[in-house]
């Protein structure tokens, strides 16, 4: 896990590192997020670098979403100061778990906040959280503001700028919900949810519907069609389901 600071400018060696990755840093190691419609009007009136967002979406309708929280929705989450990231287009292993606001930029501040003329990237093109999960299960993931995981975050007290349309001009002050919501980042980057245990894998020749009395064989011929069940579960969980593919046999996939 690495945590960025706009207060803390990056070093070359992780910037090359992220580069590696397709995860790409504004240039100006002094650049932050800041949003004039999204902003705390209790900590960052003037500088409006606080940006207040909600819960991130499920990135597919397939996906689980693992840091939707109780589901109930209405959560606060404040990114406090924080750098943004573009991500390549290269890259399938890569997810921007959360995304800034349509009407977020990244800027210098120290820079005529009038004169933003070409930032570095602006709204969903800024993910403020990316993750990575390797072919290997290894995963690696970005938080773009260290100041998220400090304990005056944790449940701070924020109340909602105006934004567009007149939206929030009832705001009142809430709690932010970035305790719970950086238990789930740090749960999910280090194995503890969102984990699958295969206990057990059987595959048979299915020819024409038809099932093979034997089971694991070690040898299939080229366009055989194979049955494969696994056993899972998810971590921690003590229900199992099976999954059933139906594939044609490849020499390139290992079954047994």
């Amino acid at each position: 896990m690495l945590t960025l600071s706009s207060s803390v400018p990056t070093p070359s060696s992780l910037v090359s590192l992220l580069l590696e990755l397709d995860i790409h840093l504004p240039t100006d190691r002094n650049a932050l997020v800041v949003d004039h419609f999204n902003y705390d009007t209790l900590s960052a009136s003037e500088q409006h670098d606080v940006v207040l967002l909600p819960r991130p979406d499920a990135i597919r309708p397939d996906v689980k979403n693992f840091f939707v929280g109780d589901g109930k929705g209405g959560d606060v989450l404040a990114f406090p100061r924080g750098v943004g990231q573009t991500l390549g287009n290269t890259s399938p292993l890569l997810t921007p778990i959360l995304r800034a606001p349509r009407s977020a930029y990244s800027y210098n501040p120290k820079d005529d906040i009038e004169g933003v003329e070409d930032p570095f990237a602006v709204g969903p093109q800024l993910s403020l959280i990316t993750t990575m999960q390797a072919r290997n299960s290894a995963r690696f993931t970005v938080i773009g503001s260290a100041e998220m995981l400090e304990d005056k975050w944790f449940d701070a007290k924020v109340k909602r700028s105006v934004g567009m349309g007149g939206a929030g001009s009832d705001a009142k002050t809430v709690s932010t919900a970035n305790q719970e919501f950086i238990k789930e980042v740090t749960g999910w980057t280090f194995g503890e949810i969102g984990v699958l245990q295969v206990f057990n894998i059987e595959h048979y020749l299915n020819e024409s519907g038809v099932r093979s009395n034997v089971t694991n064989p070690k040898i299939y011929r080229v366009k055989n069609d194979v049955v494969r069940l696994s056993l899972t579960s998810k971590h921690g969980s003590i229900n199992t389901n099976t999954f059933t593919d139906l594939q044609h046999w490849d020499p390139r996939i290992f079954l047994g």
